[in-house]
């Protein structure tokens, strides 16, 4: 039997591993945005490609909802609940059951025995060590669900970004084949007044040049486009070429129906999911970091037998008949030389760096933010601007072609015009597309987007763990 003195000073020896040691805090946070202080949206909606109004893209971001990315972060949080329960398991008992026979001859003596056994084997969590590897599992279950949103919210806007890319490349090549059709009226008149005698030959040859120019535009927006097919088809996990027909016929890049959703600095970090991630990686390392301590404390370990055997023939010394067992053991490591230490000295260099990265990433969060109001003002004004230069433009066309009709100009006015027209028809596409990227990148940086609804009434989403698992 052990004493109790000598009990009580094993938990002694084991006490003496010290609390955790501070960790750098998150720097203080801004009450309000640089840029648009006062613009806070009294509601939130998680969904903000909705604000498109665009069925095609919605069905686009309900298909990446379904592509590689996201089945491969609800794999790894599928192997993080395995270990959460792995860890559960080994606070509770283990049961085992074994059956041996054996047959032996000494001396020309044979004897063969039976047994059947049923052991027990505990190690209560005396230390608490288990209990916060547990807790740490459980941390670490939900850091892979704030994965999984952040995984899902990436891949919508990713999907989001290239149907922007595809409809933005449609409408310029839409705007180059405008030009040529408007350049081949141009030569088709040139070449009417010179044979009436008006014009020289010099209209038709610099309207014909112009041409030529021209037609180099829309291979160059169908080469935007095709690119930007194979990027949506690579992300739904689809062959090349399986979206000609998907997106529909051309049209302009989407727009923003609605003022964008603007939340302070302090709901922004609490809803971005890569914040939600890195804040439960801290919380991961910091259990593993008491798990680490509570290894100095002793440990004790139960066990119980309970059998029958069959022995034949029996001795005085091995008779048939039951068997029970109970032992219990107590430990308490004295000199590990260093082992213990490093292992705590570790655990605790990783939490510092959590806690390192998760104040890292909610300073470029909060600057992620300012970037995107930046980029949402000047892309409105840009394209406010050059709305009003592409009315000009077509006024001006049209004034300089009546003018040449009427013998008043030359063609070089007629084509100054019409230059500009196109430029300004290829730079208001771009500006639109423009716009939209700046609504992704403020809607994402704001931490939306990580629903698992995705906006259609007759999409059911799939069964997902990360509505199985808690955020918090």
């Amino acid at each position: 039997m052990i004493r109790p003195l000598g009990v009580a000073g094993l938990l002694l020896l084991g006490a003496c591993a010290p609390s955790l040691p501070p960790v750098p805090e998150l720097r203080t946070v801004p009450g309000a945005w640089t840029i648009n202080p006062t613009a806070i949206a009294p509601g939130v909606e998680d969904r903000w490609w909705l604000a498109f109004a665009d069925p095609v893209l919605t069905d686009l971001v309900v298909a990446a909802d379904l592509g590689d990315d996201p089945m491969i972060a609800e794999a790894r949080l599928m192997e993080a609940v395995s270990r959460l329960e792995s860890a559960r398991a080994r606070l509770r008992p283990e049961l085992a059951a074994a059956g041996e026979g054996e047959a032996g001859r000494i001396d020309g003596f044979e004897q063969d025995q039976i047994r059947s056994l049923l052991s027990l084997a505990w190690s209560p969590d005396l230390n608490g060590a288990g209990a916060a590897r547990a807790r740490a599992a459980m941390a670490a279950v939900s850091a892979e669900a704030a994965r999984v949103a952040a995984v899902r919210q990436a891949t919508r806007g990713t999907a989001v970004g290239l149907y922007i890319a595809l409809r933005e490349a449609q409408a310029q090549a839409a705007a180059a084949e405008r030009s040529i059709v408007a350049l081949s009226g141009a030569l088709a008149l040139a070449e009417s007044r010179e044979r009436a005698g008006l014009t020289s030959g010099f209209d038709r040859v610099a309207t014909g040049a112009q041409l030529a120019a021209a037609r180099v535009r829309p291979s160059r927006a169908l080469e935007a486009e095709t690119t930007a097919r194979l990027g949506l088809e690579a992300l739904l996990g689809l062959a090349p070429g399986a979206l000609d027909d998907r997106p529909g016929d051309r049209r302009e890049p989407p727009s923003v129906a609605g003022p964008d959703v603007l939340l302070v600095p302090a709901a922004v970090l609490a809803r971005r999911p890569d914040l939600i991630a890195a804040e439960w990686d801290l919380a991961v390392t910091g259990y593993e970091a008491e798990a680490a301590r509570r290894d100095f404390w002793p440990t004790v370990s139960l066990s119980a037998v309970l059998g029958a055997q069959d022995i034949q023939p029996e001795t005085p010394v091995l008779m048939s008949g039951g068997l029970a067992r109970a032992g219990a053991g107590l430990a308490s490591p004295l000199l590990s030389f260093g082992r213990l230490g490093s292992a705590r000295d570790a655990a605790d260099a990783r939490r510092r760096a959590s806690a390192l990265t998760y104040r890292q990433a909610a300073t470029r969060a909060l600057a992620e933010v300012e970037r995107a109001l930046a980029a949402t003002e000047g892309s409105r004004q840009r394209l406010t601007t050059l709305e009003e230069v592409r009315r000009l433009g077509g006024d001006r066309l049209t004034l300089a072609s009546s003018r040449y009709r009427a013998g008043l100009t030359t063609v070089l006015d007629v084509l100054a015009a019409e230059e500009a027209l196109a430029d300004s028809d290829l730079a208001l596409a771009s500006a639109r597309a423009e716009a939209a990227r700046a609504h992704v990148a403020l809607s994402l940086a704001m931490g939306l987007g990580t629903s698992t609804d995705s906006g259609l009434d007759d999409f059911a989403p799939r069964s997902s763990p990360v509505r199985q698992v808690p955020r918090a």
